[in-house]
């Protein structure tokens, strides 16, 4: 472990961890590929984009089926449909995000499986009824993608925090 790196053995770990779960063998890469990390960061814009563009099927073709979101303070949502009625409420109020960041501090993974660590800074529109409110959040974030059987990545955990102080 390096002193710069003092997170170095949790992250090999961490690895370790991703290559049991991938069923590594010989012939895949141990790291991520730069193929491999443009293709992360392809859906990773995609997933923005189609907030910003109000495409509820888009940020739901980003995440696997079985996604599975961690809010601060609440229980897991799993799932494509219980993500719709988590994000996408039936009950008469609408949230339009106005801008999105979605800054990457560190990415780690394999071929198979890999994670991102940043910030997020989102500003949104909220209405239901006569109630209108705008507000901006940034929260530190841990996003983590596996490659499906077809070879695309997308999202199959997404975690954030309380909002940090401006």
């Amino acid at each position: 472990m390096t002193p710069h790196r003092p997170y170095a053995g949790f992250l090999l770990c961490l690895t370790s961890a991703f290559l049991a779960a991938c069923g590594n063998d010989a012939n895949r890469p141990l790291q991520l590929t730069a193929q491999d990390s443009s293709a992360i960061e392809r859906i990773r814009s995609a997933y923005v984009a189609a907030w910003l563009a109000d495409d509820t099927s888009a940020v739901l073709a980003s995440m696997d089926s079985a996604a599975l979101l961690l809010p601060p303070g609440r229980l897991p949502v799993k799932g494509h449909d219980a993500i719709r009625a988590f994000w996408w409420p039936t009950d008469g109020s609408r949230t339009t995000i106005t801008d999105f960041q979605w800054s990457v501090e560190e990415m780690v993974g394999t071929h198979q499986l890999a994670f991102t660590r940043g910030l997020s800074t989102v500003a949104w529109q909220y209405q239901k009824d006569t109630v209108q409110a705008e507000q901006t959040s940034r929260t530190v974030s841990l996003t983590i993608f596996a490659r499906g059987a077809d070879g695309s990545w997308r999202i199959i955990r997404q975690m954030w925090g309380p909002p940090l102080p401006n």
